[in-house]
């Protein structure tokens, strides 16, 4: 298992009811490959604490603002 923090622009309040079919996957975001564009302005982003069984996302931790 691994926990990684994947950014999106897409908040999902119910992301917990349906993991793998959740909006955010359609644009979402390693930190280290965030395009410059969501880094030069301030344009909002979530911080999503995720929990993996390989590639698969299993659970989520926490949400946050950023």
């Amino acid at each position: 298992m691994i926990i990684e923090k994947v950014y999106s622009p897409i908040f999902d309040k119910d992301i917990k009811k349906d993991i793998n079919n959740s909006p955010i996957w359609k644009d979402c975001y390693h930190q280290d490959d965030i395009p410059n564009e969501y880094r030069d302005i301030n344009k909002t982003l979530y911080c999503y604490t995720i929990k993996f069984d390989g590639v698969t996302p299993i659970q989520v931790n926490n949400i946050e603002k950023v």
